[in-house]
């Protein structure tokens, strides 16, 4: 490093290295395994490599299951599918049953199901372990992070759970509504409703519709107001709901800024320059 320290549980990652690899299991985007191997073997090599001794055999037995690797273990490494070598390699991550687990991109190359396996049981080590996952795919982190980090060209530019940084992004809140009335008469009525900053309207509607998104700033709530207008003009509700970031939305915000909504913006959030952890 340049500059600054890191520390694993009180200890110096330069100072300490080989206290701090006790405590850490790592599972690499690019899984590094031996090819020539047994996944047996590959687990009975990385015991030994940990000196776990004593307490192997209930641990290796607790990953086999855990990872869903009973049916490969007499299988050649170089023969698994992707999905069962990124398996085969969160077991050696687990297996010596570390304080801190880190996992990029864990679920990548998996099916459906899998990723469904991985992702429970990533929420029932974080009960009892420190997980720090590194993503690109945004509905991981909304799945599985209580607490996000969002970095954009090495900087750390969000810090938070999804409603922290939402917040921090999100100027003004928004309704959608779409209603029977006449829309000069709303237009009208909608100016004496208390915090109501602007009104943008859909014009592609039917005549006795109104479709717009109105907007108003984060602490004021202006529910109420907006209720007894449509009751006291006994208008028709159609559609009446409150609108809110995605996680993607924010996190473009906060790594291209908060005007950046075009197609090309969304494509360059998802970069290698920015990354959830």
């Amino acid at each position: 490093p340049t500059s600054g320290t890191a520390k694993v549980g009180g200890y110096d990652v330069l100072e300490n290295p080989y206290e701090v690899r006790k405590l850490i299991g790592y599972l690499p985007e690019t899984v590094p395994l031996y090819a020539d191997m047994l996944v047996s073997e590959y687990l009975d090599f990385i015991g030994q490599a940990r000196h776990l001794n004593g307490t192997f055999n209930s641990r290796r037995d607790w990953v086999v299951e855990a990872c869903g690797l009973e049916s490969v273990l007499k299988r050649k490494i170089s023969v698994l599918s992707k999905g069962y070598k990124q398996r085969t390699c969160l077991a050696q991550a687990l297996i010596h049953d570390p304080e801190v687990l880190i996992l990029d991109e864990p679920t990548s190359g998996l099916d459906p199901l899998q990723i469904i396996g991985i992702r429970k049981l990533v929420k029932e080590l974080s009960h009892e372990k420190t997980i720090i996952l590194s993503t690109h795919i945004l509905p991981e982190v909304t799945t599985l992070a209580d607490r996000i980090l969002v970095i954009n060209n090495g900087r750390l530019v969000g810090d938070g759970t999804f409603d922290d940084l939402q917040a921090k992004v999100t100027e003004k809140n928004s309704i959608f509504l779409i209603i029977k009335a006449d829309r000069k008469d709303f237009e009208k009525k909608v100016q004496d409703v208390q915090n109501v900053d602007d009104v943008r309207y859909i014009d592609t509607v039917k005549k006795d519709q109104v479709q717009c998104h109105i907007f108003y700033k984060p602490q004021v709530d202006i529910l109420d107001g907006l209720n007894n207008m449509i009751r006291e003009n006994n208008w028709d509700v159609i559609e009446f709901h409150q609108e809110k970031l995605s996680l993607e939305d924010s996190f473009i915000r906060l790594t291209q800024g908060r005007n950046s909504g075009s197609a090309e913006s969304k494509s360059e959030g998802k970069s290698d320059e920015g990354g959830a952890a």
